[in-house]
């Protein structure tokens, strides 16, 4: 299984209303936000934690996943920036044995190319962002 990022509005009555379908005008792709281990091995990681990442750990939790609400989104691009400034310490401190910390580095870039499009995207929908 994938981790997908979702785009959401808020419906008047409070609920979150999914952009699914033709209603997602996002690229082919680029709601992968990673493979279901990086649940906890990344995005969900120690690591991520010590760089300062807020947000991304608290959109994987298992338990309480969160969403980023609309008006979160450029704190949320913010932390995006913050964690690939620190992408090669997060590669080195979360790399699988079988990948190098290059090739780590560069999968983690590309899924976070992938959710800073979706944040993007439901910025100008005046929407939000969850991951599950």
């Amino acid at each position: 299984m994938s981790l997908t990022s979702e785009v959401f509005l808020v419906g008047d009555d409070g609920d979150l209303d999914l952009l699914t379908g033709e209603r997602d005008g996002r690229p082919a792709g680029t709601d992968l936000a990673g493979p279901e281990s990086w649940r906890r091995t990344v995005w969900g990681s120690r690591a991520i934690r010590r760089i300062g990442a807020r947000f991304l750990p608290a959109l994987v939790s298992v338990h309480n996943g969160d969403v980023v609400a609309p008006d979160e989104i450029p704190a949320f691009l913010e932390e995006i920036a913050l964690v690939r400034a620190c992408s090669e310490r997060l590669a080195a401190e979360t790399r699988p044995p079988d990948r190098t910390v290059e090739s780590h580095r560069h999968h983690i870039s590309g899924r976070l190319d992938g959710i800073e499009a979706s944040a993007r995207y439901a910025q100008g929908a005046g929407g939000g962002l969850l991951i599950w």
